[in-house]
């Protein structure tokens, strides 16, 4: 932890979180699906494992040169980097992955988002460009997703960003009684939904499962 200077210097990080990210590597994944619905699960267990072979990877090869490491062990820059890089990985592997209700939510809201690409390409190049509207975006599309469930697993992700805009959790609502504001944004999907659903396009013989999906498209499409 001394070494550490350039973040906290953590000595809490316990190897359950490189265990748990082994497993969500080791995890099988069904057959028949051209996007995997654990891949936000295995690129944040793939960084887990990744600092922690580094970091072995650098103490074997300082102990055939020991008499070349700095004894203020701050002063060499190759161990900070790989701390730094430790440390920062397993604060979210510890805060992820180790939750498994919250990584299951972070693999639904990666599974909306990869569906809201394919409803509004323009996105894909938001991600690759990292545009800074793409932070704006991110957020909305959160929460719209969300809205349109907000008793799946995704809840527990907007709780832990909006903890103050939810009630304590109980038997019957595992992520806690929704607070007025959130309440009031329900409302207002809910709203939103029927008038679009209203519309001239859902009304031609549409069928209710063509209607909803347009319904979305277009929820998406104005988030975007």
């Amino acid at each position: 932890s001394i070494a550490n200077y350039k973040r906290k210097g953590r000595d809490d990080l316990g190897v359950e979180i490189v265990r748990s990210a082994r497993d969500v590597m080791r995890a099988v994944e069904p057959a028949g699906r051209a996007v995997s619905s654990r891949a936000a699960a295995r690129v944040l267990a793939g960084d887990v494992i990744a600092s922690y072979t580094a970091l072995r990877g650098y103490f074997r090869k300082v102990k055939n040169c020991i008499e070349h490491v700095d004894p203020h062990l701050c002063n060499n820059e190759g161990l900070v980097a790989r701390l730094v890089d430790y440390e920062e990985t397993w604060e979210i592997g510890a805060k992820y992955i180790l939750d498994a209700p919250m990584l299951d939510a972070i693999c639904d809201v990666f599974c909306q988002v990869r569906e809201a690409q394919r409803l509004a390409p323009e996105l894909t190049a938001m991600i690759q460009d990292c545009d800074v509207e793409l932070f704006m975006v991110l957020p909305r599309l959160v929460v719209l997703c969300f809205l349109a469930d907000p008793h799946a697993q995704r809840a527990g992700l907007v709780r832990s960003l909006l903890p103050h805009r939810f009630g304590p959790a109980s038997s019957d609502m595992a992520f806690g009684k929704l607070g007025p504001e959130i309440e009031g944004l329900c409302f207002d999907f809910k709203e939103a939904v029927r008038l679009l659903s209203a519309s001239s396009s859902c009304s031609r013989g549409a069928t209710e499962e063509m209607c909803h999906a347009m319904v979305w498209e277009e929820l998406v499409r104005q988030a975007v």
